[in-house]
């Protein structure tokens, strides 16, 4: 599959807080998640992970699900599946893939839109209240969508899957699944 590249522009202050050019870094999405993912294992909170780190991971999930409104506002959309329904039969079936793409994923995706909406509102009226409200339901939808759009990713039809050439994975791969 397609490897997704996150671009960001990261700010450097001096000790005088003036503001340095912008660095361009390139970050894989397992860059990203990975740590992502240990930290939220661990029960680490995300006000501790590094800002760059949160940076990514939002610059990720924008860049791969969204579109921009004429008002300027972004909407998430369902990503389409690189593979028909049914191509990952007998292991996964059609129906379960269907089910778990447009109606599971989409609630993420309808949910979060619906959260963004309600955010724009608060911000524009100022509404601290009704912003800090919104965390648990842009984190949970925004989280599901992301690791939906991952997991879907990750996948692959029978055949089109590549193991390591060489190392710890791919023993444990073979010694599980070798005949």
């Amino acid at each position: 599959h397609q490897q997704h590249h996150i671009h960001h522009h990261i700010t450097a202050t001096t000790k005088t807080n003036e503001i340095q050019p912008s660095s361009i870094i390139t970050m894989t999405a397992k860059q990203i998640i990975t740590p992502v993912l240990r930290a939220a294992s661990l029960h680490v909170r995300s006000s501790n992970l590094s800002p760059t780190l949160s940076k990514s991971a939002a610059a990720y999930l924008s860049s791969t699900t969204t579109t921009t409104t004429t008002a300027g506002g972004v909407v998430h959309t369902l990503p389409d599946l690189p593979y028909d329904y049914a191509a990952l039969e007998p292991s996964v079936s059609a129906e379960t893939m269907e089910i778990h793409h447009s109606k599971h994923h989409n609630t993420y995706v309808t949910n979060l839109n619906v959260a963004m909406e309600k955010l724009d509102a608060a911000v524009s009226k100022g509404d601290a209240g009704a912003i800090i409200g919104l965390q648990g339901a842009l984190k949970f939808n925004g989280g599901g969508h992301l690791n939906h759009t991952l997991f879907w990713e990750n996948l692959c039809p029978k055949g089109e899957s590549v193991v390591p050439s060489g190392g710890a994975l791919k023993d444990a791969v073979e010694a599980r699944w070798s005949g």
